[in-house]
């Protein structure tokens, strides 16, 4: 959801910055500095604007889907998660959840599984974590990472043609919350 998205939805609601914030558990000088340019909402932020204002998936006459793109997600190691919505894609899968979302991967410790540039199709509400399933993971200081789980010991693999990227631990105190389950994915060619 853009910027610009956000406020008319606001006008058309009557809700106000202090609604924002305070929906946020934020300060509302964090709502002035986003509105005015100089502070991005945080991914996670995103996702609850995005649920307060029922952002989901648009079903079009010919059975495809639309899911907001709401920004990028790091495939390597932790990075600050910033929300940077680049719009909407169709996915024609029937499967997708009405909550869907996409993120552009960003790096390369995914690459056997998604490209660099590619989009992932994530589903908020599955987030069980089972051995080989794909994962999008939000850690404690606000970083996500895309990864694979793995079990015994617990921990995020990256799929990687790079043998540089390392397994993630995971139950070593650092607390994570796992974001969504990736369901789908899609690259340029």
């Amino acid at each position: 959801m853009e910027l610009e998205e956000i406020k008319a939805r606001m006008a058309e609601r009557g809700d106000r910055q202090a609604d924002l914030a305070n929906m946020l558990g934020i300060n509302p000088t964090a709502i002035s500095k986003a509105f005015s340019g100089k502070r991005q909402f945080t991914h996670a932020e995103m996702l609850k604007i995005d649920a307060w204002f029922g952002a989901q998936a648009v079903e079009t006459a010919s059975g495809i889907h639309t899911i907001p793109v709401i920004g990028q997600v790091a495939a390597g190691t932790w990075r600050e998660a910033i929300q940077r919505p680049v719009g909407h894609m169709p996915v024609a899968a029937t499967h997708v959840p009405k909550r869907a979302f996409g993120l552009e991967v960003q790096g390369d410790s995914m690459d056997l599984k998604v490209p660099d540039g590619g989009t992932v199709v994530v589903d908020p509400d599955d987030k069980a974590l089972f051995p080989g399933r794909l994962f999008v993971v939000l850690n404690g200081d606000g970083e996500t990472t895309f990864k694979q789980f793995a079990s015994d010991p617990a921990r995020l693999m990256p799929c990687s043609s790079n043998p540089a990227h390392q397994a993630i631990q995971l139950g070593d105190g650092t607390p994570y919350t796992v974001v969504g389950r990736v369901i789908g994915a899609y690259s340029p060619l």
